[in-house]
C-alpha cells in the first residue's frame, strides 16, 4: 500500500470516524443518522475538496467543524426530502424573506 493510502486510512480511521461517532452519540439531532453512510458521505466530500496533505495538517477543531457542517447538511436534506411540494414552496419563500431582511 502506498504512503498516501496509509495516510488517508490513518486520517479517516483515527480522526474522522471518532468525530462522527461522537456527534452521533451526543447530538440528539444527529442520532438517527446511519454511521457508515455518514462516514462514506464525509469521506467523499473531504476527498473531493482537500488533498491528503491538507487533511493531515488540518487541526482537530477545523476538521470537527467541517464534519459538523456536513452532518448538519445531511439532517437538513432529510428534513426537506419529507416535505410536500407545497411545503417546499413555503420553505423557499421563508428563506427568501430571511435573505432580504
Amino acid at each position: 500500500m502506498s504512503k498516501v493510502s496509509v495516510s488517508i486510512n490513518n486520517i479517516f480511521h483515527n480522526r474522522v470516524i471518532p468525530i462522527v461517532e461522537n456527534f452521533l452519540a451526543t447530538d440528539r439531532l444527529l442520532e438517527h443518522l446511519d454511521r457508515d453512510e455518514m462516514v462514506g458521505i464525509i469521506v467523499d466530500v473531504l476527498m473531493r475538496n482537500y488533498s491528503p496533505e491538507q487533511l493531515q495538517k488540518m487541526t482537530d477543531e477545523t476538521l470537527t467543524g467541517k464534519i459538523r457542517r456536513i452532518l448538519g447538511g445531511q439532517v437538513m436534506f432529510g428534513l426537506l426530502s419529507d416535505l410536500t411540494a407545497r411545503e417546499i414552496e413555503e420553505f423557499d419563500a421563508a428563506v427568501r424573506g430571511l435573505r432580504k431582511s
